[in-house]
C-alpha cells in the first residue's frame, strides 16, 4: 500500500467462508508513534479500527466508515515493525464487520463495527 498511514500488506487470502486473512507489518515510521508514546511507541487502537475499515472496504464491498463501534477489546500491544494477522469477516445480514488482530498466535485486539454496503 502506498499510503504511509496504512500497514504494509505482506500477504492476503480469502477463505472459503468469505472472510479475509491479511498478514501485515506495522510501519516503523508511522506519524502516530511520535505522541503515542515517546520512547515506547504503541499502535493506537483508533488506528487499528481505521485500518480494519480501510482494508475491509474494497474486499467486502463496504463503505469505509463506521456507524457504530461494538465490543472493542485490546489485549496485546502492537509496536513499530510488528507483523500481525488481521481477520476480516462480514455478517451482511446484521451489517456487522468483525475484525481481529493476532501476532505470534496471540490476540492483540478485536471488535465488531456496524457498517453499510458501499454505494
Amino acid at each position: 500500500m502506498n499510503d504511509a498511514r496504512l500497514p504494509e500488506l505482506l500477504e492476503q487470502r480469502r477463505r472459503d467462508d468469505g472472510a479475509w486473512l491479511l498478514r501485515l507489518r506495522v510501519p516503523p515510521q508511522l506519524p502516530h508513534f511520535a505522541g503515542h508514546f515517546p520512547g515506547a511507541p504503541v499502535l493506537p487502537g483508533v488506528l487499528q479500527v481505521q485500518w480494519a475499515l480501510a482494508l475491509a472496504a474494497p474486499r467486502l464491498g463496504l463503505a469505509p466508515r463506521c456507524r457504530e463501534m461494538e465490543a472493542l477489546k485490546f489485549q496485546r500491544l502492537l509496536r513499530p515493525g510488528d507483523e500481525a494477522e488481521l481477520e476480516l469477516r462480514l455478517d451482511a445480514a446484521r451489517g456487522k464487520l468483525h475484525f481481529a488482530y493476532r501476532a505470534d498466535g496471540r490476540s492483540c485486539s478485536s471488535g465488531r463495527l456496524r457498517v453499510e454496503a458501499a454505494a
